[in-house]
């Protein structure tokens, strides 16, 4: 045995010829065994092997049989594996599809007597969204709110004088009127559709750079926040928002959010941040909202805002716990407004409303939202908390009047 154990070299030596005297068998008779040996080899081969790798000889045979590797998966069962960049959802699609839409909004605004000084003209930027091809344009208002001169600028680079065709406040949108027509949309789709996870585009001039694209995804649907109020005016709360964490910016405001079609879902309008730039939480409002605002504004009708008449707050646990409430989610009434539609149902102060159509309501923002998707004229069935009992009313919303705009 060789050092460390093993097998014994093994040395290839040609084997020996083999002694023998005896007179072999004519040439003719070995070829003829030797031609019989081969085709037996042959059939068992051509026969054997193939049916010991599950393939039928005859196949083989007629070239039947595919190359090692094909699928047999029939072309209905075949699944294409795509990168969030590629194929249906390629952002470079639809970036070239939304950019000719999607306008830059330059202001400035009057000047302005401070009680101290007087502020001289400031301006601003901002983005928006070709409605029309005549030339209405989707934007926020608190892009346009104060604007003496508006100036649009078009995608291939030209200038325009924009006017202000009218707002909504409460909706923060607003539409802008150039002179221009032939111009380039977007489809528009269909925000009660969408879905949590799925592609989002925004397109508009964060920082005042023109046409900037970001993608990201659809963070969150439904969500309710209120706007910073300015002195002297009560907080704007936006409701149904589409949150994305597509980098949105200062200057991304009145601009698209699309999916991966290229269609127009939502008008950006909102960021949450703590240093005034992209945090990954961005909000757009829904594109159905902005275009029931839009229809009304360029039409020349009166945004209508369906009205309930109370005002509230959002409970929780803890407040539920100091206070013994019923119930720990809802919106707590802290004033019916006289004559309002709620206290004709009945509803007064100190009530907590949980459902609105069976719909669960948890906060007052919840409520609101509630209230904005109805129409003036609508009746609701408003399920609420008076002490321990839990009451049902029908409550039909009216349009809000002026004085509690």
């Amino acid at each position: 045995m060789p050092p460390g154990g093993g097998m014994p070299p093994v040395d290839f030596m040609p084997l020996p010829k083999r002694a023998d005297s005896r007179r072999r068998k004519g040439k003719g008779g070995v070829f003829l065994i030797a031609l019989v040996a081969a085709i037996i080899g042959a059939l068992i081969v051509l026969v054997a092997f193939p049916l010991a790798f599950g393939v039928n000889p005859w196949d083989l045979v007629r070239g039947k049989v595919k190359k090692a590797g094909t699928s047999q998966i029939t072309p209905k069962e075949v699944v294409k594996i795509v990168s969030p960049t590629e194929g249906a959802v390629n952002v470079a699609v639809v970036s070239r599809k939304a950019i000719p839409s999607i306008v830059n909004i330059d202001i400035r605004t009057a000047p302005q007597q401070g009680p101290f000084f007087d502020i001289g003209p400031q301006e601003g930027t901002g983005s928006g969204v070709i409605y029309s091809e005549d030339g209405y344009i989707l934007t926020n208002n608190h892009v346009v709110k104060d604007a003496e001169k508006i100036t649009v600028t078009l995608a291939s680079g030209q200038e325009l004088t924009g006017k202000k065709v009218g707002a909504d406040p409460e909706d923060d949108i607003a539409v802008v009127k150039i002179d221009k027509t032939g111009l380039p949309t977007l489809k528009v789709g269909n925000s009660d559709n969408l879905t949590v996870g799925e592609l989002a585009v925004a397109v508009g001039s964060p920082f005042g750079f023109e046409q900037s694209v970001t993608a990201g995804i659809i963070s969150a649907l439904h969500r309710s926040i209120s706007a910073s109020a300015e002195q002297g005016q009560s907080a704007v709360v936006l409701t149904e928002l589409i949150q994305t964490d597509a980098a949105i910016n200062p200057g991304n405001s009145g601009g698209a959010l699309c999916d991966s079609r290229a269609r127009l879902i939502g008008i950006n309008a909102v960021i949450a941040s703590a240093s005034g730039g992209s945090e990954g939480v961005g909000f757009a409002i829904p594109i159905n909202t902005a275009k029931k605002v839009a229809d009304d504004i360029i039409a020349g009708r009166p945004v209508s805002h369906p009205y309930m008449g109370v005002l509230g707050q959002s409970i929780n646990e803890e407040i539920a716990t100091q206070y013994s409430l019923p119930v720990s989610k809802g919106a707590y009434v802290t004033r019916v407004l006289p004559d309002g539609p709620a206290g004709k149902a009945g509803i007064k102060t100190g009530d907590i409303i949980v459902a609105v159509d069976g719909k669960p309501v948890n906060s007052m923002d919840g409520l609101v939202g509630e209230i904005r998707k109805r129409n003036v004229g609508d009746k609701l069935s408003v399920t609420y908390y008076s002490g321990d009992e839990k009451k049902t009313a029908e409550v039909t919303l009216e349009e809000k009047p002026k004085s509690a705009q």
